[in-house]
C-alpha cells in the first residue's frame, strides 16, 4: 500500500487547511491599543508614496516582526505594510491581510491583478462578497491565470461583451476560460 492520494483527497486537504488557518485568524482578536507595539511609519497611513530607501526600511522592521506581530499588523496596519505582508510565504498572514478593515476597493483590485500572490489570496477575494461586488475586481480575478478556475468561472457571466472579447482571446488564461467566454457570447447572440 502506498501513501501516495489521489488528486480530490489533496484538494480538499488543502481547502481543509485554509479553513483551520480561518478559523485560528477568527480567535485573534485585534484592538487598537495594538497598534502601540508598533512603530508609526507602520500604522499611520502617508499621502505621498513612500521613497525607495523609507520603502526598504519599513520591509526591514517588518521581516523582524514574529508570525503574531505579522498578524495583528497585517490587520492594523498601514497600506505600505499590507503590501508588503501579503507577499509573505505564510498563508495566515497574507489571510489576515484580507481581513483587515482598512483594506479598500482599491487595494483588493491591486491584490487581484497582482500574479505574484499566493493562489489562496484569489481563492479569497473570489468567494468575498464584499470585493467582488465590485465589477473591476472580477475582471481582474477572471483574467488573473493564477484565480482558481471554478472562482473564474462563477464570473463570466457578469462580464461585458467587450470583456468577454478579451477573454476569449487572452492566452494567458484556462482555455476552457477562453471557450467558456465564446460560449457566453455566443448564447448572448453576439460573435467572438
Amino acid at each position: 500500500m502506498t501513501d501516495e492520494m489521489n488528486p480530490e483527497e489533496k484538494d480538499g486537504e488543502e481547502g481543509d487547511s485554509l479553513s483551520e488557518e480561518e478559523a485560528l485568524l477568527d480567535q485573534i482578536t485585534v484592538t487598537p491599543e495594538d497598534s502601540a507595539q508598533f512603530p508609526s511609519e507602520l500604522i499611520l497611513e502617508t499621502q505621498a508614496p513612500l521613497h525607495d530607501e523609507q520603502r526598504q526600511t519599513v520591509y526591514q522592521k517588518i521581516l523582524q516582526l514574529t508570525v503574531p506581530q505579522k498578524i495583528r499588523l497585517a490587520m492594523l496596519g498601514n497600506r505600505e505594510a499590507r503590501n508588503i505582508l501579503i507577499q509573505d510565504r505564510n498563508r495566515i498572514i497574507s489571510m489576515a491581510v484580507l481581513r483587515s478593515p482598512k483594506l479598500s476597493e482599491n487595494d483588493a483590485l491591486s491584490y487581484a491583478q497582482q500574479r505574484n500572490l499566493p493562489q489562496d489570496v484569489f481563492a479569497v477575494l473570489g468567494k468575498n462578497k464584499r470585493w467582488t461586488k465590485y465589477y473591476p475586481v472580477k475582471l481582474a480575478l477572471v483574467n488573473n491565470p493564477k484565480t482558481p478556475l471554478h472562482i473564474s468561472m462563477r464570473f463570466i457571466e457578469y462580464l461585458t461583451e467587450r470583456d468577454l472579447k478579451a477573454l476569449s482571446r487572452n492566452k494567458n488564461v484556462s482555455s476552457v476560460l477562453n471557450q467558456s467566454a465564446r460560449n457566453t457570447l455566443q448564447k448572448r447572440g453576439k460573435q467572438a
